[in-house]
């Protein structure tokens, strides 16, 4: 699991039934800005600023990392945007690039999927904590989601959410956040899980 200036991250597959479509591919990608370190902070608001950057793709261990075309998704801070992977990364001429620590990870899908910014259902986000409340990490403490922020992902044109990047708590320990960071989910079968 990756924290801190390395998004803690999180990506379930996007729910299916047998009459459904298959779950689209994702992977996880990190963009590094460029030029002069951004100062981080952890408890200041959403603080993007224009970057150029790299992204770095982070596939899971059995997943095959993408090449070509993809589309890249930070809904906290409204970005879709296009990029070409080559052995696991991309140049980017610009990015919002959040100062806040541990803010820098992105959705990466494939080309041509269809992103929509949908505002996230409460059920959803209350599927969303629950999920990540049976990660040792947040060491199932309630406090530790209460100030979570979520951005929703719909890709199959439905207007709900299909995916999700979060930003809060990442580590709690001794009755406080000792990290904060991010989590990508996806819904799976009904309900929000994590791969990680």
């Amino acid at each position: 699991m990756l924290m801190g200036m390395r998004a803690v991250v999180i990506l379930v597959a996007l729910g299916a039934t047998a009459a459904a479509a298959p779950a689209p591919q994702a992977w996880i990608g990190q963009v590094q800005p460029a030029g002069e370190a951004l100062a981080p902070c952890a408890d200041c608001k959403l603080s993007p600023v224009q970057r150029g950057g790299t992204l770095v793709v982070l596939p899971p261990k059995d997943v095959a990392p993408p090449v070509g075309d993809v589309v890249l998704v930070q809904p906290l801070v409204g970005i879709v945007l296009g990029a070409h992977v080559d052995k696991g990364r991309a140049a980017l001429a610009w990015f919002l690039a959040d100062q806040r620590d541990g803010d820098n990870g992105v959705l990466v899908l494939p080309p041509g999927t269809a992103v929509h910014l949908v505002p996230a259902a409460p059920a959803d986000v209350a599927g969303i904590k629950a999920a990540l409340l049976r990660n040792e990490v947040l060491a199932h403490v309630g406090k530790a989601v209460a100030k979570l922020e979520v951005g929703a992902i719909d890709v199959d044109g439905d207007g709900k959410a299909d995916f999700a990047v979060t930003y809060g708590c990442a580590a709690w320990g001794d009755g406080a956040c000792q990290l904060h960071g991010q989590f990508m989910l996806a819904r799976r079968a009904g309900k929000w899980v994590e791969l990680e």
